[in-house]
């Protein structure tokens, strides 16, 4: 018999016993009495959304929210760190810290204090697929901060002083991330994933980031920043016909200057079973990585795979939690999320353990995975996973800065703002039977890929019970 048929046989014995041993949980599992019903859910009460376009072809998703006088403004654009030139792998790091960092009227300094002045911050994100600048502050100064948001998408100046500082902060931060386990094990593991495709990028090569000039910059800028690639989302407390006037005065007249991005094609979606060892001599312990590629953001079973996952391991009472922190005490903090983005997504579970548990640590994961996809989650297990993602949407999305930062994630993944009103639902539809059925399709054990940062000495031989195992180099 094969090493890994082996390991399906212990999982399948393991599996059988604990569906004898199910009615006898049932009361240990019971809720605790005494304790009140829940309380009814609360819907997401989600206003009205004025969609409209400007003639420069920038799209505006505006949101009138009457109450405490605050605004908040993100313009974001298409491309992100998967749009990165192939010889500039790591610009986009160096491009967030700069953009507002001074433009042809105003440098960092100014911009600060006029910021300071209104009562707001500015922020600015990249990531896989989209880049974006936000503002948030006081509604009465609505058109002065779009002045400046304004401004500073269409007009940032990159100065090399800036530039320069902000070249040698990158560099002293992949220097310090080195230290950690995880840096070379996420190359390692994406790549595994994703092979050529964009998003296999995970670190910047320090030599790229030092050579990053503000001419590199200014092209990858003008490049992405186009209102024919681009959103403006507003929520606050302002009428979205004022909203619309201002979106008009400070970004009609914006014409892009350089090529759209290229766009990215789509990422795999599968992944053959591999196990990576990345050497860490000396490591007292073994960081996991389990995962494979999952469906784009959007796709038909993003709710049931949500639910699934939360049940798997996706909440602190997760059963991967229960098991290889409560029951085992292999680890403090397992986790495991699926990860969607616009032209694909990722399945990962993440765990530090003991050197000596490390191989019983993977074996614990690949029953948890396969008693997902072969038995039905309790009714109440079902129940608190629903309640446990109704909650959070509903608690991510309270403030007008939350809204619209989600509304910029819809927008990238090819949403629409209805999206929103679909969540909640879309949650409570799903079933014992979709649990167990996303189990099946995406996340049986058979179909994940596992890379491990470790003492290669220390954890080999205990390892080899899964067959073969490899030792790469990140």
């Amino acid at each position: 018999m094969k090493k890994h048929s082996v390991i399906s046989a212990i999982i399948s014995l393991s599996l059988l016993a604990a569906a004898g041993s199910v009615s006898a949980k049932k009361e240990e599992d019971a809720p605790i009495k005494g304790l009140p019903d829940y309380a009814q859910d609360k819907p997401l009460i989600l206003p009205a959304v004025v969609e409209k376009k400007l003639s420069n072809g920038l799209t505006l998703w505006l949101i009138e929210r009457p109450g405490l006088p605050l605004i908040s403004v993100y313009l974001a654009v298409r491309g992100g760190t998967a749009s990165d030139p192939d010889n500039l792998r790591g610009v986009s790091d160096v491009l967030s810290s700069t953009i507002n960092a001074g433009t042809q009227t105003r440098n960092s300094r100014q911009i600060a204090e006029e910021l300071q002045a209104l009562g707001a911050d500015i922020s600015v994100g990249i990531s896989k697929d989209i880049s974006y600048i936000g503002i948030d502050g006081l509604s009465p100064g609505t058109d002065q901060l779009l002045e400046i948001l304004s401004d500073t998408a269409r007009n940032a100046s990159f100065p090399e002083d800036e530039v320069k500082l902000a070249i040698e902060n990158e560099l002293q931060s992949i220097m310090v991330s080195k230290s950690q386990p995880s840096y070379d094990l996420s190359q390692v593991f994406y790549t595994e994933l994703f092979g050529k495709h964009p998003y296999a990028f995970v670190n910047p090569d320090p030599k790229v980031v030092a050579r990053v000039t503000p001419k590199d910059l200014l092209a990858v800028y003008r490049q992405r920043f186009r209102p024919d690639q681009g959103i403006l989302v507003m929520v606050g407390n302002l009428s979205t016909d004022k909203m619309a006037a201002l979106a008009e005065k400070h970004f009609g007249d914006w014409k892009g200057k350089g090529r759209k991005p290229v766009d990215i094609p789509p990422a795999p979606a599968t992944t053959r079973p591999a196990f990576l060892v990345v050497d860490r001599p000396k490591s007292v312990q073994s960081t996991i990585y389990v995962g494979r590629p999952m469906p784009a953001a959007g796709n038909p079973d993003e709710f049931p795979l949500e639910v699934a996952n939360t049940i798997f391991g996706g909440a602190f009472g997760s059963r991967l939690t229960l098991n290889i922190r409560e029951d085992k005490g292999y680890t403090y903090s397992p986790h495991a999320a699926v990860l969607s983005w616009a032209k694909g997504g990722m399945f990962n579970i993440s765990a530090s353990v003991r050197n000596e548990v490390t191989a019983a640590t993977l074996t614990e994961i690949f029953y948890e995975l396969d008693r997902l996809a072969t038995t039905l989650p309790e009714d109440e297990e079902l129940t608190r996973a629903q309640r446990y993602l109704k909650g959070s949407f509903l608690l991510a999305n309270e403030t007008s800065s939350a809204l619209a930062t989600t509304l910029t994630g819809y927008w990238i993944d090819g949403k629409t703002p209805e999206d929103l009103a679909k969540y909640v639902p879309g949650i409570e539809k799903v079933g014992k039977q979709d649990v167990q059925e996303m189990g099946r399709k995406y996340l049986n054990s058979r179909q994940q890929a596992v890379a491990i940062s470790g003492d290669a000495k220390a954890i080999m031989e205990s390892l080899s019970l899964f067959g073969k195992v490899q030792i790469v180099k990140p």
